[in-house]
């Protein structure tokens, strides 16, 4: 199978299955996020909460902003160089931290995609189990055909042998 069969069949064919096949790795990938999350938010919380409460004052306030930062909406102008005019060293935070939450999470999801992918261009193609299944059938149909055929011709008057006619006496 080619890896557009592999595409047509998990995208247009059975995206259900395709999609429940990869639920638990997009899970395995929402967990880590969540502790990614967390963790960052104790830290930024202990190190910007002070000085910036309206962004890092609580865990869920900092994963809040945290959450903005990693979607990349108005993190530089919005959040970062606020942060940094207070603590220069900021940018030690938050850099690996756009780093880890964008670009790995985002190529994670796109890896359990392509696996899922590659693991349904592995499986057997379903619409060639049921070619294989009716040649099956048409041949025991052939099959039935002539054992009939040659049941009828036995036992036709013509197939019975001649001198057996007559019944002894």
């Amino acid at each position: 199978m080619t890896p557009v069969d592999a595409a047509r069949r998990l995208f247009w064919e059975t995206p259900e299955e395709s999609l429940l096949q990869a639920v638990p790795g997009i899970m395995s990938i929402a967990g880590l996020l969540v502790i990614l999350f967390y963790v960052s938010g104790v830290m930024a919380t202990g190190l910007f909460g002070e000085r910036f409460p309206q962004w890092f004052g609580s865990i869920g306030e900092s994963m809040y902003s945290l959450f903005q930062i990693m979607t990349l909406e108005s993190w530089s102008m919005g959040i970062v160089r606020p942060v940094m005019e207070e603590h220069p060293w900021a940018w030690a935070f938050f850099i690996p931290f756009i780093v880890i939450a964008t670009f790995t999470i985002l190529n994670l999801f796109i890896g359990i995609i392509v696996s899922t992918m590659q693991e349904l261009s592995h499986l057997p193609d379903p619409t060639s189990r049921q070619r294989d299944i009716m040649a099956v059938l048409q041949k025991l149909d052939a099959n039935l055909k002539e054992l009939r055929s040659q049941v009828t011709q036995a036992s036709s008057p013509a197939a019975q042998p001649r001198g057996f006619d007559s019944a002894p006496e």
